[in-house]
């Protein structure tokens, strides 16, 4: 049966510096305050009846944020969808899902990233539709080997270089089920940005053979910008996923390599090790005292070496492309073809892989406070990632990040630069607490939350949020 809700959260949020700590912001779609101020949030929506082979879901959420920015009202969700056993598509603004949750879904997910280094929980959505395969058992393997994927395109809605850019997403994976017990899991999820209005290069054309470039990766045509002619059109970069999964009787065990990439180099592996390397064991009882662990291990330090260049062309040394490059004044003029993948930004897409300022990847890439991409895309991270219930009634969760930051190899206007990266690096300590008091047989959830910053990447600060959430609404239909 569909369940019929309406909730209503109200949260205060309090720090010692200007801004807020790292983790009372990061993964929170992009909803919370910054600095000190509160938040009220009000959700309605109807989950998918699982019971069913076709099934329909909707929601929306609206919010309200007071902070040092000023008030602001939130779009936060609108969406409705269907599904037809193992299709499913979507249409509007909604929230990415996570992997790797807390003891309780309202403490949200214990991994860095959500599970996805390309698109976690960080910032704000982008409205669009998302056409989606679920696990889909391949005739003949009894059930052996599955495929699932998603093929979406969405519009950023927020003030940007570009305005108006499109992003089309394609992701395909194959799932290898040995047993009852183990899996394997390896795939592709590949974003494209396009589209909109450069103030560099003017309205940038779309239309259904550019959309077909953008799908197939192919180079664009002769009123693309040089770069998109050179390259392929628009700015392109994905991950590829390897997974291994061991399910026990009361608990299990997985292990997840995400590899990020901004260009073919990337893709053939050439930047190896990059990427985020998680570890999760879990217990089914979640009442447990500690009931999941997650540790990562993140680094960006190749992206397929310093660099790679050939002889420029004598056009594209008149057209002043940001990949121009040479040793001196004497010396000719070379272009970057490959290495310094600068991952999370672009020369033509200057605000990068972000929304409304935040990273929509992996929120450990730190944004520019100019809105211009990210400063720190050549990092080191540990992180680790605990939740359970405390008294086996109340659940509760820690995250606790260490990172080394050593910048970009390229400079604020995406020219490349070897003196940008920092030969010490910026340490970083960020950690959160965060518990759950569920009242009124689950009503009313009460969370306090502590976090502190500790380094020199962010604000050295203590903070602290309070929030209430009420059911007001919960109806069986």
């Amino acid at each position: 049966m569909n369940d019929f809700f309406v909730s209503l959260m109200l949260l205060g949020a309090l720090s010692s510096g200007g801004s807020m700590p790292f983790w009372a912001t990061s993964n929170q779609y992009g909803v919370m305050p910054e600095s000190n101020g509160g938040l009220a949030l009000l959700r309605t929506g109807m989950p998918f009846d699982e019971s069913r082979n076709f099934q329909w879901h909707w929601g929306a959420s609206l919010g309200y944020r007071a902070d040092a920015g000023g008030g602001v009202i939130l779009p936060d969700e609108l969406y409705a969808g269907v599904r037809w056993k193992q299709l499913r598509l979507d249409v509007g603004l909604w929230h990415p899902e996570q992997g790797y949750m807390a003891s309780s879904r309202e403490l949200g997910t214990l991994s860095a990233t959500g599970g996805n280094i390309m698109q976690s929980g960080n910032s704000r959505g982008m409205p669009g539709y998302s056409l989606r395969l679920e696990p889909w058992s391949i005739p003949f393997t009894d059930g052996h080997l599955q495929i699932f994927g998603r093929f979406g395109d969405y519009r950023t809605t927020d003030a940007r270089y570009v305005s108006g850019a499109l992003v089309h997403n394609t992701e395909g994976y194959i799932r290898g089920n040995i047993g009852k017990r183990f899996s394997i899991t390896w795939g592709l999820d590949h974003y494209t940005m396009w589209g909109g209005i450069s103030p560099d290069f003017g309205k940038q054309t779309v239309s259904p053979g550019n959309y077909l470039r953008v799908i197939t990766g192919r180079s664009g045509k002769e009123d693309s910008p040089l770069g998109d002619q050179i390259n392929s059109l628009g700015d392109h970069r994905g991950r590829l996923l390897h997974r291994l999964d061991w399910k026990g009787d009361s608990w299990s065990i997985s292990y997840q390599s995400d590899k990020p990439y901004d260009d073919r180099s990337g893709m053939l592996y050439y930047n190896f090790p990059d990427g985020v390397r998680t570890l999760h064991l879990s217990f089914e009882d979640k009442t447990r005292w500690l009931s999941d662990v997650v540790y990562e291990f993140h680094t960006t330090m190749c992206q397929s070496g310093p660099y790679e260049r050939r002889l420029a062309t004598e056009e594209e040394v008149a057209a002043g492309d940001p990949h121009l490059y040479r040793d001196n004044e004497s010396s000719p003029w070379y272009l970057i073809a490959g290495g310094a993948d600068n991952y999370c930004n672009n020369y033509e897409y200057k605000s990068g892989w972000t929304h409304y300022g935040r990273q929509i990847g992996g929120p450990l890439f730190f944004s520019r406070s100019n809105g211009l991409g990210t400063w720190n895309n050549l990092f080191t991270a540990h992180h680790l990632g605990l939740s359970g219930s405390l008294f086996h009634k109340f659940p509760w969760k820690l995250l606790m990040t260490y990172s080394q930051n050593y910048g970009c190899w390229f400079d604020e206007n995406f020219a490349y630069d070897s003196g940008s990266r920092f030969e010490q690096p910026l340490k970083q300590f960020s950690s959160g607490f965060m518990t759950e008091f569920p009242l009124l047989k689950g009503a009313l959830k009460i969370v306090p939350a502590v976090y502190l910053d500790s380094g020199d990447a962010l604000p050295r600060c203590f903070g602290a949020t309070l929030s209430v959430k009420y059911d007001i609404i919960h109806i069986h239909k």
